[in-house]
């Protein structure tokens, strides 16, 4: 039942949640939806795809907007030999209403829910997935160390001897903490998660989340497991995009000698003022004008000197002294 090189055949269908409003990372989610946000001159959504196929995950979908069109295109014309299916979730109810979408199109008894702005090693992924067979459990969540202001806008839980015992969402002070444990928007689910979610009321945030659902099973003596990553990519708002950007810089073949990579049709009359950034597709930068450390997205056009920036068309943000 396995591949011979990969994951469990058992959990070989993942399901993308790509249909967030994207609001922490406003302004530039509203030019450029979220999921198609670009790391390196690749959307976010890709990498993750890439990443699940090294993982021997081929059947692959995605909960989307009603009004998203383009992510299928992308997808589509990138691995025109998928199949991909896409999912739409009319109504922005939370994580919880995403993953009920799904019910009626999962196959497998053990299925892959991952969030569409985070990102995990295809090494991960196999070994979350034998993780979660080996200990038969009912789910397996992904787990990473996480501070107090980033866990009040995540989850947290309390985790022992391979097991999860509790998990609480976005805890608004630090007494709710359970532990510096959060559960990192990747899961294996099995389809115990779709009535204990039809159970759960909204939260005070008028969403439906998981957190709630997961602890239905466990106060049943379900077994909930976790697997401790080492290294995850939560691209949620600006700093991620940039950060996230200038990280993978240092790992892919540039041919420019400044340390930059340079998107297609890029108008720069001179070329050695740009140094350790990345130039997204189609960008203009006026003659004389420096860039340094810096993310310049699709279709835009630099006026000015920028140090630590992240742009977007006319927005800009600049991260000095981060």
């Amino acid at each position: 039942m396995s591949n011979q090189e990969g994951i469990d055949t058992r959990t070989h269908s993942a399901y993308i949640l790509a249909a967030g409003r994207g609001t922490r990372m406003y302004p530039f989610s509203q030019l450029i939806s979220k999921p198609l946000l670009p790391i390196v001159n690749i959307p976010i959504i890709l990498h993750s795809i890439k990443r699940l196929l090294l993982a021997g995950i081929n059947k692959i979908s995605v909960v989307i907007k009603p009004e998203e069109q383009r992510i299928q295109e992308i997808l589509n014309t990138v691995y025109p030999d998928l199949k991909f299916r896409f999912i739409i979730q009319k109504e922005p109810l939370g994580t919880g209403h995403a993953v009920l979408q799904i019910e009626k199109y999962v196959e497998h008894d053990n299925f892959i829910v991952l969030a569409g702005d985070s990102l995990f090693s295809a090494d991960y992924l196999e070994k979350l997935s034998k993780t979660h067979l080996n200990e038969s459990n009912i789910i397996t969540l992904s787990l990473e160390e996480m501070n107090y202001e980033q866990m009040r806008k995540s989850s947290t839980v309390d985790y022992s001897n391979g097991r999860v015992w509790n998990i609480r969402e976005k805890p608004l002070t630090r007494a709710e903490v359970l532990s510096n444990l959060n559960s990192a928007a990747l899961y294996i689910f099995t389809p115990a998660i779709f009535d204990a979610l039809k159970e759960t009321d909204k939260s005070i945030r008028n969403e439906y989340e998981l957190a709630p659902a997961i602890m239905k099973l466990i106060n049943l003596g379900k077994r909930v497991g976790g697997k401790i990553a080492s290294q995850v990519y939560h691209i949620s708002n600006a700093y991620d995009l940039w950060n996230t950007n200038l990280e993978f810089l240092t790992s892919v073949e540039l041919e420019d000698s400044n340390g930059n990579l340079i998107g297609k049709e890029v108008e720069n009359p001179t070329p050695n003022k740009v140094t350790n950034s990345v130039i997204g597709d189609f960008c203009s930068i006026l003659d004389g004008v420096k860039v340094q450390n810096s993310v310049v997205l699709p279709n835009s056009f630099v006026k000015h000197d920028i140090t630590n920036s992240l742009v977007l068309s006319d927005h800009s943000v600049s991260f000095l002294g981060e």
